[in-house]
């Protein structure tokens, strides 16, 4: 392989890296919201039915 294949499938690596620590952070993210979307509806339903 030459030293120009070599960079090109590195950098191909190294986006691929990028891409999946930006998908995984941006569904841990959601997880997160999510979490405390449905905590702050069970604290308003407690409040309204005791």
């Amino acid at each position: 392989m030459s030293n120009a294949e070599e960079k090109t499938v590195k950098a191909r690596k190294d986006d691929e890296m990028a891409a999946i620590i930006v998908a995984g952070s941006i569904v841990a993210f959601f997880a997160v919201y999510w979490f405390f979307q449905i905590q702050s509806v069970r604290e308003l339903l407690e409040m309204a039915y005791g």
